[in-house]
């Protein structure tokens, strides 16, 4: 599946639209992508950090597309995540990286990792499951 086709469906669901993201490299058990930042995602307008939410839901996002990047309006349905927080989201763009770990027939589950400037520099590592249907 190519980048245009994935950036299309990523643009018809209208929660990922709020995120105003795109997805930048993929193949068969990964998934990048790099979101805009944009006023609705602060989550502390004092020092203009990214709310914890709109990271986590960015990082599930990303995870979906890395197990099912063919889907055209509803994507990978999460059962579980974990999402640990390593230092805060400042103003600017925030990348993710998610891994296929295991893809069985019923469950997959993903480990996703945001950063701003470097990867060694994380902003939160998650793992994600899904069920495939």
């Amino acid at each position: 599946m190519n980048l245009q086709t994935v950036n299309a469906n990523v643009a018809r669901v209208p929660f990922f639209r709020f995120l105003n993201f795109e997805v930048q490299s993929m193949d068969d058990f990964h998934a990048e992508a790099e979101m805009t930042f944009e006023a609705h995602h602060i989550g502390n307008p004092i020092m203009e950090h990214y709310h914890g939410g709109i990271i986590a839901s960015f990082m599930e996002a990303t995870a979906a597309i890395a197990v099912q990047p063919d889907f055209t309006e509803v994507p990978a349905k999460p059962i579980n995540l974990t999402v640990d927080y390593l230092r805060p989201g400042v103003k600017g763009p925030l990348y993710a990286r998610a891994n296929v770990t295991r893809k069985g027939k019923r469950i997959a589950s993903v480990s996703v990792i945001t950063w701003q400037t470097g990867r060694e520099k994380q902003v939160a590592e998650g793992l994600y499951h899904f069920l495939l249907v």
